[in-house]
Protein backbone atom coordinates (compact mmCIF):
# COMPACT_ATOMS: atom_id res chain seq x y z
CA UNK A 1 0.00 0.00 0.00
CA UNK A 2 1.30 3.47 -0.87
CA UNK A 3 0.30 6.81 0.62
CA UNK A 4 0.55 9.91 -1.57
CA UNK A 5 1.54 13.36 -0.32
CA UNK A 6 2.24 16.56 -2.21
CA UNK A 7 4.32 19.63 -1.47
CA UNK A 8 3.18 23.24 -1.66
CA UNK A 9 5.51 25.53 -3.59
CA UNK A 10 8.63 26.94 -1.94
CA UNK A 11 7.82 30.44 -0.71
CA UNK A 12 9.53 31.46 2.50
CA UNK A 13 13.13 32.62 2.63
CA UNK A 14 15.33 34.32 5.19
CA UNK A 15 18.97 35.37 5.45
CA UNK A 16 21.03 33.93 8.28
CA UNK A 17 24.49 34.66 9.57
CA UNK A 18 27.52 33.56 7.68
CA UNK A 19 25.68 34.00 5.05
CA UNK A 20 23.11 31.26 4.50
CA UNK A 21 19.63 31.36 3.03
CA UNK A 22 17.16 28.64 3.75
CA UNK A 23 13.88 28.13 1.90
CA UNK A 24 11.12 26.00 3.38
CA UNK A 25 7.73 24.87 2.17
CA UNK A 26 4.59 26.14 3.89
CA UNK A 27 3.83 22.70 5.28
CA UNK A 28 5.31 19.23 5.61
CA UNK A 29 6.08 17.24 2.49
CA UNK A 30 4.99 14.07 4.27
CA UNK A 31 2.62 14.25 7.21
CA UNK A 32 3.03 10.73 8.57
CA UNK A 33 5.83 9.92 10.99
CA UNK A 34 9.19 10.20 9.18
CA UNK A 35 11.65 11.14 11.88
CA UNK A 36 15.31 11.83 11.03
CA UNK A 37 14.73 11.58 7.26
CA UNK A 38 17.54 10.97 4.78
CA UNK A 39 17.48 11.82 1.09
CA UNK A 40 19.07 10.20 -1.98
CA UNK A 41 18.80 11.33 -5.60
CA UNK A 42 19.28 8.75 -8.36
CA UNK A 43 18.64 10.09 -11.85
CA UNK A 44 15.18 11.65 -11.90
CA UNK A 45 14.04 9.93 -8.69
CA UNK A 46 14.32 11.04 -5.09
CA UNK A 47 14.28 8.55 -2.23
CA UNK A 48 13.67 9.44 1.40
CA UNK A 49 14.34 7.05 4.28
CA UNK A 50 13.34 7.09 7.93
CA UNK A 51 13.35 4.91 11.01
CA UNK A 52 9.78 5.47 12.17
CA UNK A 53 10.37 4.36 15.77
CA UNK A 54 7.38 2.04 15.88
CA UNK A 55 5.01 4.36 14.02
CA UNK A 56 4.38 2.38 11.77
CA UNK A 57 6.08 -0.78 13.16
CA UNK A 58 8.81 -1.37 10.59
CA UNK A 59 12.57 -0.79 10.82
CA UNK A 60 13.14 1.44 7.78
CA UNK A 61 10.53 2.89 5.46
CA UNK A 62 11.07 4.50 2.05
CA UNK A 63 9.32 7.37 0.29
CA UNK A 64 9.74 8.02 -3.45
CA UNK A 65 9.25 11.11 -5.61
CA UNK A 66 10.05 11.92 -9.24
CA UNK A 67 9.63 15.69 -8.84
CA UNK A 68 10.49 16.44 -5.18
CA UNK A 69 6.88 17.56 -4.90
CA UNK A 70 4.59 14.52 -4.70
CA UNK A 71 5.77 11.62 -2.53
CA UNK A 72 4.63 8.02 -2.26
CA UNK A 73 5.35 6.38 1.11
CA UNK A 74 5.71 2.61 0.92
CA UNK A 75 4.61 0.22 3.65
CA UNK A 76 7.28 -2.30 2.61
CA UNK A 77 10.25 -3.03 4.86
CA UNK A 78 13.64 -1.87 3.55
CA UNK A 79 15.61 -3.53 6.38
CA UNK A 80 13.90 -6.80 7.34
CA UNK A 81 16.87 -7.97 9.41
CA UNK A 82 19.04 -5.40 11.28
CA UNK A 83 21.67 -8.05 12.03
CA UNK A 84 22.55 -10.55 14.75
CA UNK A 85 24.23 -7.83 16.83
CA UNK A 86 20.95 -5.89 17.19
CA UNK A 87 18.29 -6.49 19.83
CA UNK A 88 15.17 -8.51 19.00
CA UNK A 89 13.22 -5.23 19.00
CA UNK A 90 15.94 -3.11 17.37
CA UNK A 91 14.33 0.35 17.68
CA UNK A 92 16.04 1.53 14.47
CA UNK A 93 16.94 5.22 14.22
CA UNK A 94 18.25 7.61 11.61
CA UNK A 95 18.91 5.52 8.47
CA UNK A 96 20.97 6.97 5.61
CA UNK A 97 21.57 5.49 2.15
CA UNK A 98 24.42 6.16 -0.27
CA UNK A 99 25.32 4.78 -3.67
CA UNK A 100 28.91 3.67 -4.14
CA UNK A 101 30.87 4.17 -7.36
CA UNK A 102 30.36 0.48 -8.16
CA UNK A 103 26.59 0.96 -8.12
CA UNK A 104 25.91 -0.84 -4.84
CA UNK A 105 23.82 0.83 -2.14
CA UNK A 106 24.76 1.02 1.53
CA UNK A 107 22.23 1.67 4.29
CA UNK A 108 23.64 2.99 7.56
CA UNK A 109 21.44 2.92 10.64
CA UNK A 110 21.42 2.86 14.44
CA UNK A 111 19.78 0.05 16.42
CA UNK A 112 19.63 -1.11 20.02
CA UNK A 113 22.43 -3.58 20.61
CA UNK A 114 21.69 -7.03 21.99
CA UNK A 115 24.61 -6.59 24.37
CA UNK A 116 23.11 -3.56 26.15
CA UNK A 117 19.42 -2.71 25.78
CA UNK A 118 20.09 0.89 26.91
CA UNK A 119 22.43 1.72 24.05
CA UNK A 120 22.36 1.97 20.25
CA UNK A 121 25.18 1.16 17.85
CA UNK A 122 25.67 1.91 14.16
CA UNK A 123 25.29 -0.83 11.57
CA UNK A 124 25.33 -1.13 7.81
CA UNK A 125 23.47 -3.17 5.20
CA UNK A 126 23.80 -3.45 1.43
CA UNK A 127 21.55 -3.89 -1.59
CA UNK A 128 21.60 -3.78 -5.38
CA UNK A 129 18.63 -1.39 -5.37
CA UNK A 130 17.90 1.83 -3.47
CA UNK A 131 14.72 0.40 -1.95
CA UNK A 132 16.24 -2.86 -0.72
CA UNK A 133 15.71 -5.16 0.93
CA UNK A 134 19.09 -4.45 2.51
CA UNK A 135 21.19 -7.30 3.92
CA UNK A 136 23.09 -6.44 7.13
CA UNK A 137 26.80 -6.79 7.77
CA UNK A 138 27.75 -9.48 10.29
CA UNK A 139 28.75 -7.02 13.02
CA UNK A 140 28.02 -3.43 13.96
CA UNK A 141 30.34 -0.74 12.61
CA UNK A 142 30.67 1.67 15.55
CA UNK A 143 29.81 0.49 19.03
CA UNK A 144 31.89 1.99 21.87
CA UNK A 145 29.49 1.10 24.67
CA UNK A 146 31.71 2.63 27.38
CA UNK A 147 31.25 6.02 25.71
CA UNK A 148 27.52 5.50 25.18
CA UNK A 149 27.27 3.71 21.86
CA UNK A 150 26.67 5.45 18.53
CA UNK A 151 23.72 6.84 16.55
CA UNK A 152 22.82 9.07 13.59
CA UNK A 153 25.18 7.82 10.84
CA UNK A 154 25.55 9.86 7.65
CA UNK A 155 27.37 8.55 4.58
CA UNK A 156 29.48 11.05 2.63
CA UNK A 157 31.62 10.86 -0.51
CA UNK A 158 34.15 13.68 -0.70
CA UNK A 159 33.95 15.16 -4.24
CA UNK A 160 37.45 16.60 -3.81
CA UNK A 161 39.24 13.29 -3.13
CA UNK A 162 36.57 10.65 -3.92
CA UNK A 163 37.19 9.26 -0.43
CA UNK A 164 34.21 7.69 1.34
CA UNK A 165 33.27 8.57 4.93
CA UNK A 166 30.69 7.99 7.62
CA UNK A 167 30.03 10.68 10.23
CA UNK A 168 28.12 9.68 13.36
CA UNK A 169 27.37 10.74 16.92
CA UNK A 170 28.87 9.11 19.99
CA UNK A 171 25.77 8.84 22.18
CA UNK A 172 27.19 10.22 25.42
CA UNK A 173 23.65 10.94 26.62
CA UNK A 174 23.21 7.27 27.49
CA UNK A 175 26.08 7.48 30.01
CA UNK A 176 25.18 10.93 31.34
CA UNK A 177 24.34 11.77 34.95
CA UNK A 178 20.64 12.53 34.58
CA UNK A 179 18.39 15.49 33.91
CA UNK A 180 17.19 16.60 30.45
CA UNK A 181 18.43 14.31 27.72
CA UNK A 182 19.91 12.15 30.49
CA UNK A 183 22.90 14.46 30.33
CA UNK A 184 22.19 17.91 31.81
CA UNK A 185 23.63 17.19 35.26
CA UNK A 186 27.32 17.99 35.68
CA UNK A 187 29.64 16.63 34.61
CA UNK A 188 27.98 16.66 31.18
CA UNK A 189 29.16 13.79 29.00
CA UNK A 190 30.56 14.68 25.57
CA UNK A 191 28.42 13.85 22.51
CA UNK A 192 31.03 14.23 19.77
CA UNK A 193 30.49 13.90 16.03
CA UNK A 194 33.07 11.49 14.60
CA UNK A 195 34.26 11.29 10.98
CA UNK A 196 35.44 7.85 9.89
CA UNK A 197 36.93 7.09 6.48
CA UNK A 198 35.72 3.79 5.00
CA UNK A 199 36.55 1.77 1.91
CA UNK A 200 35.15 3.25 -1.29
CA UNK A 201 34.65 -0.34 -2.52
CA UNK A 202 32.22 -1.46 0.19
CA UNK A 203 31.39 1.69 2.20
CA UNK A 204 31.92 -0.33 5.38
CA UNK A 205 35.56 -1.32 6.04
CA UNK A 206 37.28 1.37 8.16
CA UNK A 207 40.43 3.12 7.02
CA UNK A 208 42.48 4.48 9.89
CA UNK A 209 41.01 5.93 13.06
CA UNK A 210 38.01 8.21 13.36
CA UNK A 211 38.37 11.97 13.88
CA UNK A 212 36.22 14.08 16.21
CA UNK A 213 35.08 17.05 14.12
CA UNK A 214 32.71 18.74 16.59
CA UNK A 215 31.41 18.24 20.11
CA UNK A 216 28.81 19.82 22.38
CA UNK A 217 29.63 23.08 24.13
CA UNK A 218 27.95 25.11 26.88
CA UNK A 219 25.39 26.59 24.46
CA UNK A 220 24.40 23.12 23.22
CA UNK A 221 24.03 21.88 26.78
CA UNK A 222 23.56 18.12 26.87
CA UNK A 223 23.61 17.29 23.21
CA UNK A 224 24.52 17.70 19.57
CA UNK A 225 23.46 15.03 17.06
CA UNK A 226 22.14 14.22 13.57
CA UNK A 227 25.19 15.22 11.51
CA UNK A 228 24.83 15.75 7.75
CA UNK A 229 27.94 16.55 5.73
CA UNK A 230 28.04 18.14 2.26
CA UNK A 231 30.75 19.76 0.12
CA UNK A 232 30.78 22.27 -2.70
CA UNK A 233 33.17 20.67 -5.16
CA UNK A 234 33.86 23.99 -6.92
CA UNK A 235 35.06 25.89 -3.84
CA UNK A 236 36.09 22.83 -1.82
CA UNK A 237 34.20 24.13 1.19
CA UNK A 238 32.54 21.68 3.57
CA UNK A 239 29.32 22.26 5.48
CA UNK A 240 28.28 20.23 8.50
CA UNK A 241 24.62 20.42 9.54
CA UNK A 242 23.72 19.15 13.00
CA UNK A 243 21.12 19.62 15.72
CA UNK A 244 21.70 21.22 19.10
CA UNK A 245 19.85 20.83 22.39
CA UNK A 246 17.30 18.28 23.58
CA UNK A 247 14.80 16.95 21.05
CA UNK A 248 11.74 17.15 23.32
CA UNK A 249 12.09 20.91 23.88
CA UNK A 250 11.34 23.92 21.69
CA UNK A 251 14.97 25.04 22.01
CA UNK A 252 16.07 22.13 19.80
CA UNK A 253 17.37 23.58 16.51
CA UNK A 254 19.40 22.87 13.38
CA UNK A 255 22.83 24.52 13.23
CA UNK A 256 25.73 24.40 10.80
CA UNK A 257 29.51 24.71 10.68
CA UNK A 258 31.98 25.07 7.83
CA UNK A 259 35.54 23.98 7.07
CA UNK A 260 38.06 24.03 4.24
CA UNK A 261 39.06 20.41 4.93
CA UNK A 262 36.81 17.41 5.47
CA UNK A 263 38.53 16.68 8.78
CA UNK A 264 38.19 20.29 9.95
CA UNK A 265 38.62 22.35 11.94
CA UNK A 266 34.91 23.24 11.64
CA UNK A 267 33.80 26.77 12.50
CA UNK A 268 30.32 27.13 13.93
CA UNK A 269 28.20 29.53 11.87
CA UNK A 270 25.02 29.66 13.95
CA UNK A 271 21.43 28.55 13.59
CA UNK A 272 20.08 27.32 10.28
CA UNK A 273 16.53 26.60 11.41
CA UNK A 274 14.86 27.13 14.79
CA UNK A 275 11.45 26.50 16.29
CA UNK A 276 8.76 28.60 14.56
CA UNK A 277 10.95 29.67 11.63
CA UNK A 278 9.71 30.15 8.04
CA UNK A 279 6.17 30.22 6.70
CA UNK A 280 5.92 26.56 7.69
CA UNK A 281 6.12 27.60 11.38
CA UNK A 282 7.96 24.32 11.88
CA UNK A 283 7.90 22.97 15.44
CA UNK A 284 11.10 21.49 16.94
CA UNK A 285 13.01 20.99 13.64
CA UNK A 286 15.69 18.31 13.52
CA UNK A 287 17.24 15.38 11.68
CA UNK A 288 18.62 17.27 8.63
CA UNK A 289 20.03 15.55 5.55
CA UNK A 290 21.27 17.01 2.24
CA UNK A 291 21.46 15.45 -1.21
CA UNK A 292 25.00 16.27 -2.41
CA UNK A 293 24.08 16.69 -6.09
CA UNK A 294 20.91 18.77 -5.95
CA UNK A 295 21.55 20.32 -2.47
CA UNK A 296 17.96 19.52 -1.59
CA UNK A 297 17.57 19.30 2.18
CA UNK A 298 15.00 17.43 4.26
CA UNK A 299 14.33 17.53 8.00
CA UNK A 300 11.55 16.67 10.41
CA UNK A 301 9.19 18.78 12.50
CA UNK A 302 6.55 17.85 15.05
CA UNK A 303 2.93 17.65 13.89
CA UNK A 304 1.13 16.23 16.94
CA UNK A 305 1.06 18.78 19.74
CA UNK A 306 -0.94 16.39 21.90
CA UNK A 307 2.19 14.32 22.44
CA UNK A 308 3.85 17.31 24.13
CA UNK A 309 0.80 17.62 26.38
CA UNK A 310 1.15 13.98 27.48
CA UNK A 311 -2.24 12.96 26.09
CA UNK A 312 -1.03 9.41 25.43
CA UNK A 313 -0.84 9.75 21.65
CA UNK A 314 2.16 8.88 19.49
CA UNK A 315 4.70 11.48 18.53
CA UNK A 316 4.45 12.38 14.82
CA UNK A 317 7.35 14.13 13.09
CA UNK A 318 6.61 14.82 9.44
CA UNK A 319 9.18 15.50 6.72
CA UNK A 320 9.77 19.04 5.51
CA UNK A 321 11.73 20.09 2.41
CA UNK A 322 14.21 22.91 1.89
CA UNK A 323 17.24 23.79 -0.24
CA UNK A 324 20.80 25.00 0.24
CA UNK A 325 22.63 27.13 -2.32
CA UNK A 326 26.34 27.81 -2.22
CA UNK A 327 27.34 31.47 -2.37
CA UNK A 328 30.14 33.16 -4.23
CA UNK A 329 32.11 33.54 -0.98
CA UNK A 330 32.75 29.81 -0.89
CA UNK A 331 30.34 29.18 1.95
CA UNK A 332 26.62 28.99 1.19
CA UNK A 333 23.50 30.99 0.80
Amino acid sequence: MNHIYSLESFQASAVLAAPLTRRSANGPVISTNLQDPAILNIGSTYYAYAGPNGNPPVNVITAISTDFSTWSVSDSEALPNPGAWAAAIPHVWSPDVIQLANGRYVLYYAAITAEDSNKHCVGAATSDTPTGPFAPADTSLYCDLDSGGAIDPDGFRDPVTDNQYVVYKVDGNSVGHGGDCGNSVDPIAPTPLVLQQVSADDGISPIGAGTIILTNNADDGPNIEAPALVCDGNTQQYMLFFTSGWFTTSAYNIQYATASSVTGPYTRRGTFLANGDTAADVYVPGGPDVDPVTTRLVFHGDLNMGWFQNDGSKRVRGMYASSVNWGSDGQSQ
